[in-house]
């Protein structure tokens, strides 16, 4: 942990500054174990492995495992993930382009193990991840020599930043793994500065039936031990090697990407999680607006997707297929100066 997050981070009961001990300090500056606390009202986090765990229930690293997204450790932590790719994909998905990074402070809500960290956090001024899971460890690890890269672990639902810090605020395929998808999704508006950007990407629903059939399957995966989990997965990767295996994809989700150990992880990723949740375009579209956001605008989140049908909303033909993703871009307005002005003229002519 990095000194300077406290700039960034308020105790969220009382919105008071929080104190900070130190009990080890590496070489490198990084503070790999201490404390946080709130002399207001008494809540006290520790710092461990350098990372802050903002989380009620953890207390020491035995603690670390006793929260729902441990599926979401394993899956970060487990599988070599890593492609080439991932930087090209990011800003498929996003719209964005390396020259919006520059200069601007940018937050992950829900950072996973750094997949998409270790290529923002270099392009930008500042950088923000929280996650859930002891994944974010490996997100620590892999940007730990990047002076600009800030990490904690939290609840989204309990997340410690100060209002309208953030020149873009992202959250790829994370929200819909939370209890609720939409209650999670309006803790991160606030956070984006006036003009800034926000951004989501969620699974998009399908049809009945084939929703039906699929929370058949997730319900008795997601109830198995990890091991034997990690063992289906692996058989299951052998998938896409079926004749023709993009039809059969369409009704029962399995992986096409290119390494067995990414299909494999890709399975975990569906298949584990507690939780997993899917929306309309137009209901996204309608958080958006209702949090004040302009510029909305629906993008395809498969980064492969042809040009014409990249922005072109989904109609019922697509819902006939399982795993989608949609993503919803959005501007904050930015402050109208004019007001000040406004307010003034509207004073003086209440008191002529």
């Amino acid at each position: 942990m990095k000194e300077s997050i406290l700039d960034f981070i308020a105790c969220r009961p009382c919105g008071g500054s929080y104190s900070l001990t130190i009990d080890r300090r590496d070489p490198d500056g990084e503070i790999m174990q201490g404390y946080l606390d709130c002399p207001r009202c008494g809540i006290r986090y520790p710092i461990i492995g350098g990372i802050p765990r903002m989380l009620g229930t953890v207390k020491t690293e035995t603690d670390l495992r006793r929260v729902y997204a441990d599926s979401f450790g394993h899956q970060w932590t487990t599988y070599q993930w890593e492609r080439d790719e991932d930087e090209f994909e990011f800003f498929q998905i996003t719209d964005l382009t390396s020259a919006d990074l520059a200069g601007k402070i940018i937050f992950d809500a829900g950072c996973g193990g750094g997949r998409l960290a270790r290529i923002v956090a270099p392009k930008c001024k500042l950088f923000f991840g929280l996650d859930y899971s002891i994944a974010v460890e490996k997100a620590f690890e892999l940007c730990r020599h990047m002076k600009n890269a800030h990490f904690v672990q939290c609840d989204i639902n309990e997340q410690p930043f100060k209002p309208a810090m953030f020149d873009i605020v992202y959250s790829h395929g994370v929200l819909h793994h939370t209890p609720n998808t939409k209650k999670s999704f309006d803790n991160l508006p606030p956070l984006v500065k006036p003009g800034g950007t926000f951004y989501i990407a969620l699974f998009r629903k399908a049809a009945l039936p084939l929703r039906i059939s699929d929370r058949f399957w997730r319900s008795i995966m997601n109830k198995l031990p990890i091991p034997v989990m990690d063992k289906i997965c692996g058989a299951m990767s052998h998938l896409t090697h079926l004749p023709n295996a993009v039809f059969w994809k369409r009704f029962f989700w399995f992986s096409l990407q290119k390494t067995h150990e990414i299909r494999k992880c890709c399975l975990y990723d569906w298949y584990a999680p507690r939780f997993h949740h899917e929306h309309t375009v137009e209901e996204v579209l309608q958080w958006f607006e209702a949090a004040g956001f302009e510029q909305r605008k629906y993008i395809n989140a498969w980064p492969y997707c042809p040009p014409e049908l990249k922005y072109a909303i989904p109609t019922f033909k697509d819902s006939l297929r399982i795993g989608q993703l949609l993503g919803v871009i959005g501007k904050k307005p930015p402050v109208r100066p004019t007001l000040v002005h406004e307010n003034r003229a509207s004073s003086a002519m209440a008191g002529s």
